[in-house]
């Protein structure tokens, strides 16, 4: 009986080392002509980020005409709001126009290519999108308004909401993609009412924390409210290497029992 315990076991070993390669063939045999193409602007997408990172304008110039070119016939593999696709097609044609322009700084032309790069993974990353990963500076910089805020330091906070909005504009066309649209109203009514607040001769503070109040809990919401619920959609999906991982388990663990069990039974009618 151990001798066939250890057998199994070994099976089991392979069965698990084998789950994740068996996953990712699955997928590539399964996947729709749609998803492939969304793959090929992810990867374009990927390159001209990178490009643009390393100072290769000249790179990252074809990689934004080869997205501008491809993705107005791009069919998306599940239906979006309409504004969400226009704000991806604004980003890929506004940073195709900066990567055109002799007069982009080098912090414009990152700008562009990374709300580019955020949207495009939005359509490819359904689960795990790249936007998500921004929430730790997000918070950070809200909280520093806060502080800001309660110090009353025009200046200061001037230049730490130039920053945060910058930030948030980035993500924005990403984060439409797959946030309610009441979610996204909320944090940009939170920015519109800080905004007008600037402008005016005298600033309300207390308008402006209670604003930062309401921007701090919109975007708990929209970055983590979902978090505890994507180890089960990720469960749930026919395709996922959990759930491959879980089948082979329970399958090998089936036969061991079923091996105990047949020896067991043998061993009580033999005594």
């Amino acid at each position: 009986m151990k001798k066939n315990i250890r057998f199994l076991l070994f099976f089991l070993a392979i069965g698990l080392f084998l789950s994740w390669p068996i996953h990712s063939l699955y997928s590539k045999l399964n996947q729709p002509v749609k998803e492939q193409q969304l793959v090929v602007l992810d990867q374009i997408a990927t390159e001209f980020f990178t490009y643009a990172k390393k100072g290769d304008l000249e790179g990252a110039q074809q990689r934004i005409i080869q997205l501008a070119e491809k993705f107005p016939n791009q069919q998306l593999t599940y239906p979006i709001r309409i504004e969400s696709l226009n704000a991806v097609t604004q980003s890929i044609l506004a940073a195709k126009k900066s990567f055109a322009s002799a007069n982009a700084s080098e912090q414009q032309l990152l700008w562009h290519a990374t709300q580019v790069r955020v949207a495009i993974d939005a359509l490819t990353h359904e689960h795990q999108p790249m936007w998500r990963s921004y929430y730790p500076s997000f918070v950070t910089q809200v909280q520093n308004l806060q502080q800001s805020a309660v110090e009353r330091n025009f200046n200061q906070f001037r230049e730490q909401f130039d920053e945060n909005y910058r930030l948030f504009l980035a993500i924005k066309p990403g984060m439409s993609i797959q946030l309610p649209e009441h979610q996204l109203d909320s944090i940009s009514a939170a920015y519109d009412m800080i905004s007008k607040e600037m402008r005016n001769t005298h600033m309300d503070w207390q308008l402006v924390r209670e604003a930062l109040r309401d921007l701090n809990g919109s975007i708990q919401s929209a970055f983590v409210g979902d978090e505890e619920n994507t180890f089960a959609r990720l469960m749930m999906r026919p395709d996922s290497p959990l759930a491959i991982l879980l089948s082979i388990s329970v399958a090998l663990v089936a036969a061991l029992a079923y091996v105990a069990w047949k020896k067991y039974n043998g061993a009580i009618r033999s005594a």
